[in-house]
């Protein structure tokens, strides 16, 4: 890696690392598939969550990875991130599906980046070996290239909870927050991770470097 170690990508004092910058991602999968979907009334934290972590010689996470376990649901997601490699080494995305989800009538495979997918396969176990392939193809721009990188749909769904008055979504409630949150804590804790207490902390601080720009 050729960051400058006062760089955010690697600098605890900014919440550098993989599992903050890219972890999310993969993380968000398993949420949405094996946390989000479960009944409200019975939803489920994961336990336990077994970790593996390289560390960065400015003490940040390199490379991460998880398994988040759902015992009474019977799942496990597995999940990775790394600041040395992409999910498509080309940047091309021209490999294998960057996300897959096996159960036991078949598995979808998520195809392009995990933050931005652009199309997905269904592969069912009876099929008889035929694959449907589903495309979803992001919002292009003539006049500007790379744009937007999947932000925007976080920012609609903003938008719409604006409009309609909500303090929260139904799509990313405030409680998966959290449980997403104590995961990657308890990620970073296995790893032996240590950041200073202006980034760990929960109360609001206007005298904060993170929050008045100084």
């Amino acid at each position: 890696m050729d960051f400058n170690d006062s760089d955010r990508m690697v600098n605890p004092g900014l919440a550098g690392g993989a599992m903050f910058d890219l972890g999310i991602y993969s993380l968000t999968w398993i949420m949405q598939i094996l946390y989000h979907l479960q009944p409200h009334e019975k939803k489920e934290s994961p336990a336990p969550i077994v970790a593996a972590v390289s560390k960065y010689h400015t003490g940040i996470d390199e490379a991460a990875s998880f398994i988040v376990q759902f015992p009474k649901q019977n799942t496990m997601g597995i999940g990775m991130t790394t600041l040395r490699l992409g999910s498509g080494v080309d940047f091309g995305f021209t490999g294998g599906p960057a996300i897959k989800i096996q159960g036991s009538d078949g598995e979808i495979q998520i195809c392009g980046p995990a933050f931005r997918p652009h199309s997905y396969k269904v592969i069912k176990m009876d099929g008889g070996g035929k694959v449907e392939t589903i495309e979803c193809p992001f919002p292009q721009d003539s006049g500007r290239s790379g744009w937007g990188r999947g932000l925007y749909w976080e920012a609609d769904e903003c938008a719409r909870c604006l409009r309609d008055g909500k303090l929260e979504s139904l799509v990313l409630p405030l409680d998966e927050t959290i449980v997403t949150m104590e995961i990657i804590e308890a990620v970073l804790k296995q790893g032996m991770m240590e950041y200073p207490d202006v980034i760990r902390t929960d109360v609001y601080d206007p005298e904060s470097p993170l929050n008045n720009g100084r």
